[in-house]
């Protein structure tokens, strides 16, 4: 069985942080499962050309109530969770004003519908659980803002081409080291 163990610094409201670590056993995007490996706290990504990448907002399975996290799922698969997260029963009052991107998820479709649909109640979703919601355009940063309580959540991931080579010029050249020695070995190489 494949697992993730997401582990987010969830922020309370009076800037309180608690660190559980959260075993993620099935993940959803936009609705459509996703493999569970594809899930990923890396936020430097290897990409080829052409690699796209979209804003959303995650829900995650917690015992005192649903997370709200930013998350960057990628056109290649990845999705790539932030390691920062709310308390969903905090913003019970005013979830509508909440912004994802400066868009607000009353727009984009509120947390409750995401997580009747994924079979949970209220703010409570099955255990295990990752419930991703996307927004559309291409867009590698993903930006929870409670105008309320006055705090954001970023995350950004970093493209970094595949044959990039940051060694450059001065990448060492291979050698063949045997460590120190009081005759001459023979190599057969």
């Amino acid at each position: 069985m494949s697992h993730f163990l997401l582990k987010p610094h969830v922020v309370g409201p009076e800037d309180n942080i608690t660190t559980p670590d959260i075993i993620v056993d099935c993940a959803f995007v936009d609705g459509e499962a996703r493999p569970v490996n594809l899930v990923t706290h890396q936020c430097w990504q290897q990409v080829s050309g052409g690699e796209t990448s979209r804003a959303a907002y995650g829900l995650m399975a917690l015992g005192g109530g649903a997370l709200i996290l930013p998350v960057v799922v990628l056109g290649s698969g990845n999705i790539v969770a932030a390691r920062a997260a709310w308390r969903l029963n905090n913003l019970d009052s005013h979830i509508g004003k909440v912004t994802l991107n400066g868009t607000a998820l009353a727009e984009i479709g509120l947390p409750a519908g995401k997580i009747e649909a994924a079979g949970g109640h209220g703010d409570t979703l099955p255990r295990g659980f990752l419930v991703v919601s996307t927004v559309d355009g291409d867009s590698r940063d993903s930006e929870l803002h409670d105008p309320v309580l006055r705090r954001r959540l970023g995350h950004l991931v970093v493209f970094e081409k595949i044959d990039h080579d940051r060694w450059g010029n001065v990448r060492p050249k291979p050698r063949y080291s045997v460590g120190p020695t009081q005759k001459e070995i023979t190599h057969f190489i």
